[in-house]
C-alpha cells in the first residue's frame, strides 16, 4: 500500500472543526486531493473560499446511503464522528461499513469505544487516535479581545475550576495525524493516546498563565452544569436547545460531572514519539496563539 501524495484522496470528516483546522495545514502543501466533508452549508461555504482546490461535500453520515457517495474513490479517511449525536455509534458504523467495500487503504478514526470495538473487529486497517481534552477550547482571541475592552477578561467553565486534567492543542494533533496518513502501515492496528502536558493541569493554573501572557487579570467563572448543558445543546441544534432530544442532554451532562470529579489524566510519551519533539504545553500554546493573534 504505497503512498500517493499526488493521486490519492483523502477524506477529513468533521472538517469545519478542531481537530481539523489542526491537521489540514500539514496536509494542504502536501497531498492533491482532499475531501473535506462537513454538516452545514455555512462550513461547507467558508472550507470552499479557504480550500479552493477541496472538494467539499455535505454528506449526511447518519445515512449509510450518503457514506458510500462520500467514500467513493477514498483511499485513506479521517473520521471524526459528531460528539453526542444521538446515532453517533451508528454514523461511526455507517462509515466503516462504506469503508469496507470502497476504500483501498487506512482509516483513521477517533470516535467513542464502541465505534472503535466496530471498527477493529471490521477488518478495515486503521489506527485510532485519542485525544485528550483540547487546548483549544479555550477561546484565546476572545479572551486578548475582551482584555483590551474591558482591562480584563473571563470564561465560563461548567466544572470545578481547581480539578487537574491533562490537555493537548489541535496544532499536535493535526501534525502527528498527518504523519499517520502518510506513513500508512506502520501505524496500521494502533491506538495512540494523545495528550500534550506533560503534568495535569487545573483551569485555575491555566487561567493564570493566560494573565501573565495577556499582561491582564484573567479569570474563570465556574457556571452550573445545566447552563453548560443549555450552551452545548444550543451550539448543537443551531440555536434551538429545546429540540434536543434526551441523548443529546445526557451526554455533555455526563462529561462535565465528570471533569467536575477527575480530569483526563494521561501522559505525553507516546505523542512526542509520533512527533519526534516536545509536545506543546499550555504555556507553549497561549504564546504561539498570541503571537498569531498580534500577527507577529
Amino acid at each position: 500500500m504505497s503512498v500517493d501524495t499526488n493521486n490519492d484522496l483523502i477524506l477529513i470528516t468533521a472538517a469545519s472543526g478542531k481537530q481539523a483546522r489542526g491537521l489540514l495545514p500539514h496536509l494542504t502543501g502536501t497531498w492533491k486531493h482532499l475531501r473535506l466533508n462537513v454538516a452545514s452549508q455555512a462550513s461547507a461555504d467558508r472550507l470552499k473560499q479557504q480550500y479552493p482546490g477541496a472538494d467539499v461535500t455535505q454528506h449526511d453520515i447518519s445515512d449509510p446511503h450518503a457514506c458510500d457517495t462520500m467514500l467513493q474513490g477514498v483511499t485513506a479517511c479521517f473520521l471524526v464522528t459528531p460528539a453526542f449525536h444521538p446515532q453517533e455509534t451508528q454514523c461511526g458504523i455507517n462509515v466503516i461499513n462504506a469503508a469496507r467495500s470502497s476504500m483501498q487503504k487506512m482509516m483513521n478514526h477517533d470516535a467513542k469505544r464502541y465505534i472503535e470495538e466496530y471498527l477493529v473487529e471490521s477488518g478495515v486497517p486503521h489506527t485510532i487516535i485519542q485525544p485528550t481534552h483540547l487546548m483549544e477550547t479555550l477561546p484565546l482571541a476572545k479572551i486578548v479581545e475582551e482584555a483590551e475592552k474591558d482591562g480584563k477578561a473571563s470564561h465560563p467553565l461548567f466544572w470545578d475550576p481547581s480539578v487537574p486534567s491533562t490537555s493537548v492543542s489541535t496544532r499536535d494533533v493535526g501534525e502527528a495525524a498527518a504523519k499517520i496518513l502518510a506513513e500508512r502501515e506502520r501505524h496500521f492496528s494502533a491506538t495512540y493516546q494523545l495528550v500534550g502536558t506533560r503534568a495535569p493541569i487545573s483551569y485555575t493554573q491555566i487561567a493564570a498563565i493566560v494573565s501573565e501572557e495577556i499582561g491582564k487579570p484573567f479569570s474563570i467563572e465556574q457556571k452550573p452544569i445545566d447552563d453548560g448543558v443549555k450552551a452545548f445543546n444550543s451550539m448543537m441544534t443551531s440555536g434551538k436547545p429545546e429540540t434536543a432530544d434526551f441523548l443529546m442532554k445526557q451526554g455533555p451532562a455526563r462529561m462535565f460531572m465528570y471533569y467536575n470529579g477527575r480530569g483526563i489524566i494521561g501522559n505525553p510519551n507516546v505523542l512526542e514519539m509520533l512527533l519526534g519533539r516536545k509536545a506543546l504545553d499550555y504555556r507553549d500554546w497561549v504564546k504561539m496563539g498570541l503571537k498569531e493573534i498580534k500577527g507577529q
